[in-house]
């Protein structure tokens, strides 16, 4: 291990046993009590400086950093990072945290990660540097155990509260707030059931945490009626095209003489391309294939048929991180396993009435 890094682990150890607020002792005391050089000792202090861990006051000195210094820390800012403000299920989301910071006049700094782990951590970084005194997270999707212990050794080591939304990271014991994925896909699948459609395809454009527990649910909806699960009505994953998501899987699909007579979307932008397919092939929405989707995002309602959708509940999400967040920089209490989970809901329209039944 570098020399430097010695020096950081040794005075983190030091930091954690002194008050908030506390002045270190000077430069030269440490480089005594450390055995270091001066430049060894500064380069450390840099790392532990950006990471929020200390802070260097001009003319006094280095101190213990803290975000609960006092009760106007909280009328600052938080950061909320969201892997894209143009899927229209964030919207959502971002007015629900504002909703409840706007109340205690705390200002919310809004970042893109563009579901990139690098982008993420550099957001972290920056707002950690501008005083940021808590974070709203989704985190981005990875199946990259390395980067999940970055993002989590990243936070925890700064000492700011956070909360994610939608998903949690693997590893990391932090507070979660998202909807139940596994009972939104037990309840679209059940009502194509209850409304008569056996023959039911499930399309995912990813797959990953969320997508699975939908698949699960719309499964377990299957075999609780009877229905066989069936591997070739089963998309988890599209390929990546310029034009909308899953079409060519959807239009495969609905080309097989055997074609289903439903389709279970995992998102809405699926399933309005699922009924641009149905329309482009001559079928009927509803009629010859039921279509449901999941998010219930302003498409629904103007598409045409309309859109039976899941609702996320994506604004109480927001809502309920923020309160959570707010407990956390207030010293209130926390349970240890703060796992909030909201219970998603049909909103009914026309897409998915019946075999032989039209959407309107």
């Amino acid at each position: 291990m570098l020399r430097y890094k010695e020096i950081k682990l040794q005075l983190k150890a030091m930091i954690d046993h002194i008050p908030a607020n506390e002045k270190l002792p000077s430069r030269t005391a440490l480089c005594k009590e450390l055995d270091t050089t001066r430049s060894t000792l500064a380069k450390a202090m840099k790392e532990l400086q950006d990471e929020g861990l200390i802070v260097a006051r001009e003319g006094s000195g280095t101190y213990v950093s803290s975000i609960f210094e006092s009760e106007e820390k909280l009328a600052g800012n938080w950061g909320l990072i969201v892997p894209n403000i143009m899927d229209a299920i964030y919207p959502g989301l971002v007015r629900g945290v504002e909703n409840i910071a706007q109340t205690y006049g705390i200002n919310v700094t809004l970042c893109n990660s563009d579901n990139d782990a690098d982008k993420q951590e550099q957001y972290i970084k920056r707002l950690m540097l501008s005083s940021i005194a808590g974070f709203i997270i989704v985190p981005v999707i990875t199946q990259n155990v390395a980067e999940n212990f970055r993002l989590y050794k990243q936070l925890s080591d700064s000492r700011i509260p956070f909360v994610f939304c939608n998903r949690g990271v693997e590893g990391v014991d932090a507070p979660v707030v998202t909807s139940n994925s596994y009972y939104g896909g037990y309840i679209a699948a059940k009502h194509l059931i209850e409304n008569g459609y056996r023959r039911i395809a499930f399309v995912s454009k990813i797959k990953y945490s969320t997508s699975i527990e939908r698949c699960y649910g719309y499964a377990s909806a299957l075999i609780e009626a009877g229905l066989s699960v069936q591997d070739d009505l089963i998309v988890m994953k599209c390929k990546p095209t310029d034009g909308p998501a899953c079409y060519g899987e959807i239009r495969e699909l609905l080309s097989r003489e055997d074609r289903p007579d439903a389709i279970f979307c995992f998102n809405d932008a699926i399933a309005w391309t699922a009924c641009r397919v149905i329309q482009e092939l001559g079928l009927r929405v509803s009629s010859d294939v039921g279509i449901i989707g999941y998010d219930n995002v302003d498409i629904c309602g103007v598409a045409d048929p309309p859109i039976t959708s899941v609702s996320y509940r994506n604004i109480e999400i927001g809502e309920k991180a923020a309160h959570i967040l707010r407990s956390m920089m207030l010293h209130q209490p926390v349970s240890q396993f703060t796992y909030s989970l909201f219970q998603p809901e049909i909103v009914r329209r026309g897409s998915c009435r019946g075999p032989g039944v039209p959407a309107v």
